[in-house]
């Protein structure tokens, strides 16, 4: 239950931001007492008019309050919430013994939107999901519709082991194409992939990921988005250290999420469903989002497939990506 609202004293004010002096700007940190811990939000737009939008960030763990201000170009069209889920970013760190599960984030989104519909007054909240987020998002979605305005699923899961099949075995496609022994070699030690288990998986994966980097399949880079971070006017030094309690926080979770299908709920969805999909994903493989998404039916669905983009097409193709969010809400 929603019973306080702290909000940080601390004002955030980024270049470029015409109505940042308007008296409905909306530049917020705080923190929320959502379903029997304090959790962290962060709310940016310039018109509560808007549609205002749940962002509910990939992982688990990936908090993506301490980037928000890279999508500083939305705020003329929404109203972002980011939030750090329980068991990430800055809500793990006031919550250290807050193990997530689907159940208790389920009930925080559903709190969530609750205080959001009355902050705002509005009848219903968009929910906007990447990778992970899209998992419990979809479910949400598919559950509540009453409450949800729509649903935008970017790098949508639809099950992580069959995700982890195909990308393996492109990977193992690309390597034999271009020749690489030692890349094969490497991938064919792992033995049997995924594995049985979600520990198993993640010994693994950063093996796959590696050779996947190194042929452009993923765009991970681990130091550029530290300094992103360290970039952001949320950041705090101790955020750093939030990785070190989500290690502790979310194997339980990894768990869980591990044998999930989206196959295993219902095909029918009663919201307004949109897919905004990087068309040279392979972390987690569009063409799984695709099959899925032309089975599902909706009062309304799109999907869209961003050119030249990757898992986090908000990021790698900024203008192509918010032109097709708005195509979609029609903004």
């Amino acid at each position: 239950m929603i019973t306080t609202s702290k909000v940080i004293s601390k004002n955030y004010r980024y270049e470029n931001r015409e109505k940042a002096g308007h008296s409905s700007f909306i530049d917020t940190a705080e923190y929320v007492d959502i379903n029997g811990i304090e959790q962290f939000f962060y709310h940016s737009g310039s018109n509560p008019e808007n549609p205002v939008i749940l962002h509910l960030h990939g992982g688990p763990g990936n908090a993506f309050s301490n980037k928000a201000y890279l999508l500083k170009d939305w705020d003329s069209h929404f109203t972002m919430v980011y939030w750090d889920q329980r068991g990430a970013g800055k809500t793990a760190l006031k919550n250290h013994e807050a193990v997530p599960t689907f159940e208790n984030l389920l009930k925080d989104i559903d709190e969530i939107v609750q205080y959001l519909k009355m902050k705002y007054n509005k009848d219903k909240i968009g929910i906007f999901a990447h990778s992970w987020g899209t998992v419990i998002g979809s479910i949400y979605a598919n559950q509540r519709p009453r409450d949800v305005a729509f649903y935008i699923g970017v790098g949508q899961v639809i099950s992580p082991i069959p995700n982890e099949i195909v990308s393996y075995q492109e990977t193992l496609r690309r390597l034999q194409e271009n020749g690489d022994t030692e890349g094969l070699e490497r991938l064919n030690a792992l033995g049997d992939y995924p594995g049985e288990r979600a520990e198993e998986f993640l010994r693994k994966m950063w093996v796959v990921r590696d050779q996947q980097k190194k042929m452009g399949m993923i765009s991970v880079n681990t130091e550029k988005n530290l300094e992103l971070i360290k970039q952001s006017p949320l950041f705090h030094p101790a955020d750093l250290s939030a990785k070190n309690v989500c290690a502790k926080l979310l194997p339980g979770l990894f768990e869980e999420l591990y044998h999930f299908s989206l196959y295993d709920y219902p095909l029918t969805y009663k919201v307004p469903i949109f897919y905004l999909l990087g068309k040279n994903d392979w972390q987690v493989p569009s063409i799984l989002g695709i099959e899925y998404f032309n089975q599902i039916s909706a009062p309304q669905k799109e999907l869209m497939l961003i050119q030249e983009a990757k898992h986090h097409p908000m990021l790698e193709r900024p203008e192509d990506f918010l032109q097709a969010m708005r195509k979609v809400l029609q903004t």
